[in-house]
């Protein structure tokens, strides 16, 4: 459904089921001051002036900010008390500095893998300026926006500094920035109300696929089933062009895409790296379970296709998927690619809603939860970063320079997950975990394990890289 004008200043909407069920899981964690799969994404950047770091911090980006929420003004949106409606205000002056004032941190010591786990709940996405490190940090909840649209709303952010740096802050209209608010998933495909039998029964078919979790093959985790969350943390490994590039033509001369390849890889890992089980499971039937997720954004509907705006805006689903791990390489990766090449089905589409809606009426119900819990590593991942974010900005001043850009979610369970995508050419992994589960020291031998599955035991499976 659209936005509503409800007041001079006020619009609003519903909020759209698959927004709701992301926004229950997320909101579980406030009382422990965490929001689970709230979403940070990073670029570290080469100025294109000699100014000063403080310069920088203001006017500079304190302006692009300010350009970029009347750009994508969803980033801005709030979910109503009662959780039914998204909510939007037209600022004021003194409402925008109040914005500016809690969205806009300026952060002087430390890292941003610090500022990523120390990360609480908050009413708006934010914005993280860390001058020592030329780095910038966008987090908001996952309701609010995917993967894609995350680097999607970077890319912005980084197009809004060329704007002030070039010629300063313009005119920002403020009440013509609603038209860009955006629609629910629900709404940009336009899906089936729920209740529909055809719908019904594929929700259900889809629902069902949680189930493979529970004979999942894990990893190792640390402490009792009591064990609190601690902070998200990241290990994160950056292939050089040359490396990229033979695993990109090993996978094309076998027909496969690299994040099948990936994929694979990670099963094989997972395995490697499963913690003791009693299961009466053989070991050659030990199986894998993870995430097929698929971005929705391709399907939306006209207007929205291809539409900038829609940057803030959630538009992913997925299903759980299990593979045999004592299959081999070739015939894992080419069933991820089955996956990924066919998922997103008709079937699957127009189900999202009936879907989101069963789900989340099993979460407010309370079903049980797996004991063990899972620990398999999921895995989430973006095509075409390259595309989406530009790795550099003319500007009157200079040429902005973005080396390296980042993406993970906040985990407070025992399963990590691989992000990976390509910037400036080069196959970036970075595998999330928190840190009261795992360590550094075991994250960082699993990532490994990825790699070295794809580089040096490929005569094993396909040989990937020859």
């Amino acid at each position: 459904m659209s936005w509503t004008k409800i007041s001079s200043n006020h619009y609003r909407r519903p909020m759209g089921e698959n927004e709701r069920l992301i926004k229950f899981i997320g909101d579980r964690a406030h009382s422990a001051g965490r929001e689970q799969w709230s979403v940070s994404t990073t670029a570290t950047f080469i100025p294109s002036d000699n100014r000063s770091a403080k310069e920088w911090a203001t006017p500079t980006l304190r302006d692009a900010w300010k350009l970029l929420r009347f750009r994508h003004p969803s980033i801005a949106s709030t979910p109503s008390v009662d959780g039914d409606y998204l909510e939007y205000i037209v600022p004021k002056e003194d409402d925008l500095e109040d914005w500016i004032k809690e969205t806009y941190i300026v952060v002087k010591t430390k890292n941003s893998e610090d500022v990523i786990a120390e990360m609480k709940p908050g009413p708006f996405m934010t914005l993280h300026f860390l001058p020592h490190n030329w780095e910038i940090v966008l987090h908001t909840s996952h309701w609010r926006t995917d993967g894609y649209g995350a680097f999607q709303l970077l890319n912005a952010l980084l197009e809004a500094v060329k704007i002030v740096i070039d010629d300063g802050l313009p005119a920002l209209p403020w009440g013509e920035e609603v038209t860009r608010l955006v629609p629910s998933v629900e709404t940009a495909l336009a899906l089936p109300d729920c209740g529909i039998p055809a719908t019904t029964a594929s929700a259900i078919k889809y629902a069902n696929t949680q189930v493979f979790l529970k004979d999942s093959v894990g990893v190792t985790y640390n402490g009792e089933s009591m064990t609190r969350p601690g902070g998200t943390r990241a290990v994160r490994m950056q292939l050089s062009t040359e490396k990229t590039q033979s695993i990109q033509r090993a996978t094309n001369e076998r027909k496969i895409d690299m994040y099948a390849a990936i994929h694979a890889a990670l099963a094989k890992v997972n395995l490697t790296y499963a913690k003791p089980t009693t299961s009466v499971t053989l070991e050659n039937e030990k199986e894998y379970a993870s995430t097929i997720r698929l971005s929705l954004r391709p399907l939306l509907i006209s207007p929205f296709t291809e539409n900038p705006s829609v940057a803030a805006g959630l538009y992913t689903g997925g299903y759980i998927f299990k593979v045999t791990l004592n299959d081999h390489f070739l015939k894992i990766a080419r069933q991820y690619q089955d996956q990924y090449e066919n998922g997103a089905s008709s079937e699957f589409v127009q189900s999202r809603r009936q879907f989101a809606a069963m789900a989340l009426s099993g979460l407010q119900k309370g079903l049980l939860l797996s004991n063990p819990p899972p620990s398999n590593i999921d895995i989430s991942f973006v095509v075409g970063v390259d595309e989406m974010v530009k790795s550099g900005f003319d500007t009157k001043q200079g040429r902005l320079e973005v080396s390296r850009v980042g993406l993970g979610v906040e985990t407070l369970t025992r399963q990590p997950c691989l992000f990976f995508w390509l910037f400036r050419g080069q196959l970036d992994l970075s595998l999330v975990y928190n840190e009261a589960y795992q360590d550094a020291e075991q994250v960082h031998k699993m990532l490994n394990g990825v790699v070295e599955v794809l580089e040096h035991h490929g005569s094993t499976y396909i040989g990937i890289i020859t």
